[in-house]
């Protein structure tokens, strides 16, 4: 009787959602080929003007009380904007303000002028054809583009047809796409991640959809498995693969346990904090791991760094603060930054931050334990996720022995810490990142073999989403009765 019952479900669900299995499939082999676009750090670093040091910066002490407020101030960094100095404050509750460093002069709403003035530095050579200012489109409909909303929509003329997106609350670009990835990207990481900005943009509500979809999707194929297994115990192989089902399940044996996988672990990606941990850091554990939110009075006996840099070719310079002390960190190149710690001792710069004070930083949030810190060349990780951007390979790991296993992800680069983990959120990275990306050793330093042998399944599982919708719309040849 349950065998009935399952095959009812199968079919059922199979005909319902068979169509966005299909896609998911088949857009995953372009997304696998063509990722989403993005403005990678490493991209904007290599287009950055240089900063005019000497008359860069009014006293920082000036810009932090300027920036001062009750969402308290995280970080501040300063870059040139369209020709001119521009200091943004990043609070603890994720907004953004922006400030000219030299004279503590809002730049908000960022102007047509100024707009078209820094997409022609960003891109010489070519001409502004069209420019609209735009909440979101379906390339930045994602959250993370919202403390830079509105956003100056920039197209520019040339083969490749590039569109940029100018944030009118800092001046950043904060996106980049061509014509190529639009069209791609179209078939490819808008179908597969649902990104269609009706719905994308409602966070709620499409976080709900693409989970339940997936959840259901994931039953439908598990329950194909049953089906086959019932199948095979009862009438063995040579049963299986007759009549109409045969193709199905074929494909069913050589692709079902990956399509199973893979739903599984896409609805895994959708997870957000329901099963496993969700490894988000609040307000209050970041205030923790810097010693306290940056004021004024960090900065006062800060000296003049613009004869500190001198001899630098610096495009970005970040304050930030890491247990109680204050940073100021230069970047001269997507792979090059100086650090000087602010404690009063006239020390050298570093390349990267101290162990000691990294430690000491994550402890109010790690607990009792001798801790330890990973290098980025000592994680497991894997370097083929369709970036070129630096900061995915940047990250400290610091963890503790302690029975519950915890640790931060710290980005080097910045100094931030960017995500907890715990026995929980670590499963859930195995779970994902193996089942999903295989993003396993010795796939990870192989990218084309992984991508070819991904695309390869993808494609079995299309056929098995596709054979299966073919099956299910077919009705049984009626029997003919005897006379």
């Amino acid at each position: 009787m349950w065998g009935g019952v399952v095959m009812t479900l199968h079919r059922r669900l199979g005909l319902i959602l068979g169509p966005a299995v299909l896609l998911w499939f088949l857009s995953g082999v372009v997304l696998l080929w063509v990722p989403y676009p993005s403005l990678t750090e490493r991209e904007w670093l290599l287009t950055a003007e240089t900063i005019q040091l000497p008359h860069c910066c009014a006293a920082l002490s000036r810009l932090l009380e300027r920036f001062d407020g009750p969402e308290g101030i995280e970080s501040v960094r300063i870059r040139m904007v369209g020709g001119r100095p521009v200091a943004t404050s990043q609070s603890l509750n994720g907004t953004m303000v922006s400030l000219t460093a030299d004279s503590a002069e809002t730049i908000a709403p960022l102007s047509r002028e100024s707009a078209q003035r820094i997409a022609v530095q960003i891109a010489p050579g070519n001409a502004v054809e069209e420019m609209n200012l735009i909440d979101h489109d379906v390339w930045t409909v994602h959250q993370r583009f919202d403390p830079h909303r509105p956003l100056w929509k920039v197209q520019l003329s040339g083969e490749r047809h590039s569109v940029l997106y100018i944030s009118s609350v800092t001046g950043d670009v904060v996106q980049d796409t061509t014509a190529d990835e639009r069209r791609w990207n179209l078939v490819g990481a808008v179908i597969h991640w649902w990104y269609f900005p009706w719905l994308r943009r409602h966070w709620a509500w499409w976080d709900q959809v693409v989970w339940w979809v997936s959840a259901i999707g994931t039953v439908t194929v598990a329950a194909g498995g049953l089906i086959l297994g019932r199948e095979w115990v009862k009438h063995g192989w040579s049963g299986l693969f007759v009549g109409r089902w045969r193709v199905h399940r074929a494909l069913g044996v050589i692709a079902g346990i990956s399509a199973c996988c893979w739903m599984a672990s896409g609805w895994l990606s959708m997870d957000h904090g329901r099963w496993f941990s969700d490894g988000k850091v609040n307000a209050e554990d970041r205030e923790r791991f810097m010693g306290g939110r940056l004021i004024p009075g960090d900065v006062e006996a800060i000296p003049d760094f613009s004869t500190t840099l001198a001899d630098e070719t610096v495009k970005e310079i970040r304050l930030i603060k890491m247990n109680g002390i204050v940073h100021l960190v230069a970047r001269t190149s997507p792979s090059q930054q100086a650090i000087w710690a602010m404690t009063g001792a006239n020390e050298s710069p570093r390349e990267a931050f101290q162990d000691e004070v990294v430690k000491a930083a994550a402890r109010p949030l790690l607990g009792d334990g001798v801790l330890t810190i990973t290098r980025p060349d000592e994680i497991n990780s894997g370097n083929c996720l369709g970036t070129d951007d630096q900061t995915a390979s940047s990250f400290l790991q610091v963890e503790t022995n302690s029975p519950e296993s915890k640790g931060v992800l710290i980005n080097g680069w910045t100094g931030a810490v960017v995500e907890q983990l715990d026995f929980s959120r670590r499963l859930y990275h195995r779970l994902f990142d193996g089942l999903h990306r295989w993003d396993v050793a010795w796939l990870s330093q192989h990218c084309d073999v992984r991508r070819i042998l991904m695309s390869l399944w993808c494609l079995l599982g299309a056929g098995l989403a596709g054979s299966g919708i073919w099956v299910g719309l077919r009705r049984p040849h009626a029997k003919v009765l005897p006379r």
